[in-house]
């Protein structure tokens, strides 16, 4: 038994050094004009993934696409979505991050190491926000809309930089601002839209309504906003 708890304390000690070794603040800068992808590897073990842009000189917008929990293992940095539980997959090489899996936009993207003293965590999202809580109000949903809504093809906006695009041929196209988030195939369950990104390997989901479509949630919306039909 005693061998078992120092086997187990040593690989726990390992993994937290192997964390601390990584953990700092990687960017991906200019990209997309104005438009930076940053990553925050945090000592606890967590991590944060924003897209930045400098509006202007004094005004920076953030949009927060993922956070969660990150693991290295060999030269490989996992990336784990708290919400959705998807994975992105970085090789580190020469204090560089190089993209394998993660959103579209992304792959085989490089990101760079800006600082190495980042420390402590800030707390970003409602932690109320859970993929069991999400799932229940899309099951609520269908069962208090239980007539089909027609689903409208073609493009849905939200007015914040939002752009679906549903297709005919059960195709997808999900952008913020220009930028693609997400691709791959789409299907409905009654009056629920999945979106099955063909990068990241999950699903993500909207509520169909009369010509709008309703977040349950979109990667990097957090309070369930409508795309309207346009």
């Amino acid at each position: 038994m005693k061998i078992i708890i120092l086997i187990i304390g040593i690989m726990v000690s390992t993994i937290g050094f192997a964390q601390n070794q990584i953990s700092g603040f990687y960017s991906l800068s200019g990209f997309d004009g104005n438009v930076d992808c940053n990553i925050f590897l945090y000592k606890n073990g967590s991590y944060f993934l924003e897209l930045s842009e400098n509006v202007t000189d004094d005004i920076v917008e953030s949009l927060a696409l993922s956070y969660g929990k990150f693991s290295l293992t060999n030269n490989e940095v996992t990336l784990i979505d708290k919400i959705h539980n998807y994975k992105m997959r970085l090789v580190l090489e020469n204090k560089t991050l190089k993209v394998k899996q993660a959103f579209s936009f992304l792959i085989n993207k490089r990101f760079f190491l800006h600082d190495n003293s980042i420390i402590d965590e800030t707390e970003f999202i409602s932690p109320n926000i859970n993929a069991f809580m999400l799932q229940k109000e899309r099951k609520s949903y269908n069962i208090s809309h239980n007539k089909l809504i027609p689903l409208c093809l073609g493009v849905y906006e939200d007015g914040q930089g939002y752009k679906l695009s549903i297709q005919q041929n059960n195709k997808y196209k999900l952008e913020f601002k220009n930028i693609v988030l997400s691709e791959g195939k789409w299907c409905r369950n009654t009056n629920e839209l999945e979106l099955k990104d063909i990068n990241l390997r999950c699903s993500f989901y909207l509520l169909i309504n009369n010509k709008k479509l309703v977040s349950k949630l979109l990667p990097g919306e957090y309070k369930s906003c409508s795309l309207i039909y346009k």
